[in-house]
């Protein structure tokens, strides 16, 4: 991860980053700092990727066309390089467009939307009408796009998802919205429930569709008789995100554009990553839920201050989400006369309550 700009052109409802700062990378830091990376590894990788991060990447397009462009002339060897930048869509100008979409198989955009447009303007600086969601569908159909649910927009999960869909959407990810000044509560933890679970019978009744994110959850390997998995993410090993000084960090959630400076800084001193017993807690492996947990370590430090410790809203969202998932998956087996799922989700729910 480049961390080419500390700078957004939005001001989203939920934003983590404390826009303290306005730093920028310049290009041939960018070169430099790949350079050095690509020179720390071995014949085990068989590709590399870039991501271009912010604040919002392309405040920097000029940035991302010619380092782009000037890794696209080098030599790979066996190393594949992909490219990839997240953005919220607003900047794409027509020179952009055209760029982006004459180099679309070496370097892909992530769309971050957040819904349908009571959503999107709620969320993110009442930005619809300036985003050309068919250009994203039609350049990278592939990609998914990510939207953040916040607790205004939770009530709307539904409709977003369904919207996104509508809009030729094949593949979409979604997360609730984290930080340590979210107003979230036992209503919109109830909303959360509704929400999924109109969703279950949205994908019931049309199966043609990939079910986001959130109803995607592995939950057979509630069962599995292998050992808890201790870090469940790269982060800090082999990722790494690089500010515009050169200074490393294990990912932009522990790097100075989402939280102080002194806390980026006591990350790097605190925490040794490839020590994989720093990221184990207690609490979270007596849960029987533990392994499929989606746990992000840069969240946990961001609100709680601690990378084994989640806040206790994720712990409650990350059960109503596996119940979803229980329910869907069983329904969908149902509904296929598939008897070895139902049997397996059946084994799954048996584990739990023993457990529990």
């Amino acid at each position: 991860m480049l961390l080419i700009t500390y700078k957004c052109n939005l001001h989203c409802s939920y934003c983590y980053e404390p826009k303290l700062q306005n730093f920028r990378m310049s290009a041939s830091k960018a070169k430099q700092i790949i350079q050095e990376q690509l020179s720390l590894l071995d014949d085990s990788y068989d590709s590399v990727e870039l991501q271009f991060m912010g604040g919002e990447p392309l405040l920097e397009f000029s940035l991302i066309k010619e380092v782009s462009e000037w890794l696209w002339s080098l030599p790979m060897g066996k190393q594949l390089m992909v490219l990839f930048a997240p953005t919220n869509g607003t900047l794409l100008d027509e020179e952009m467009k055209s760029w982006f979409y004459a180099n679309r198989n070496r370097i892909q955009l992530g769309l971050s939307f957040d819904g349908d447009k009571s959503m999107q303007d709620a969320n993110r600086s009442r930005s619809y009408d300036i985003i050309d969601l068919d250009y994203f569908v039609n350049t990278w159909p592939e990609q998914s796009v990510k939207m953040t649910i916040s607790p205004e927009t939770v009530k709307s999960l539904a409709d977003g998802v369904v919207f996104m869909h509508r809009k030729g959407f094949k593949y979409i990810s979604a997360d609730l919205a984290m930080g340590p000044n979210l107003l979230w509560s036992q209503s919109s933890l109830k909303d959360y429930q509704k929400e999924l679970g109109t969703l279950c019978m949205f994908y019931l009744d049309n199966p043609e569709l990939i079910p986001f994110s959130m109803l995607r959850l592995n939950i057979a390997s509630v069962g599995s008789e292998k050992n808890n998995v201790t870090k469940t993410c790269s982060c800090g090993e082999d990722l790494v995100c690089v500010d515009w000084t050169g200074k490393s960090y294990a990912c932009h959630l522990f790097s100075p554009v989402s939280i102080p400076y002194d806390k980026a800084e006591r990350s790097n001193k605190v925490y040794d990553f490839s020590n994989h017993t720093q990221f184990i807690s207690d609490t979270c492996q007596r849960c029987v839920l533990s392994k499929i947990c989606n746990r992000c370590y840069g969240m946990n430090y961001l609100c709680t201050n601690d990378v084994a410790n989640p806040s206790p809203f994720h712990c409650s969202a990350f059960k109503i989400m596996f119940a979803a998932n229980c329910r869907f998956r069983l329904r969908q087996a149902e509904q296929n006369n598939d008897e070895r799922s139902i049997n397996t989700i059946i084994k799954v729910l048996s584990k739990i309550e023993i457990n529990e």
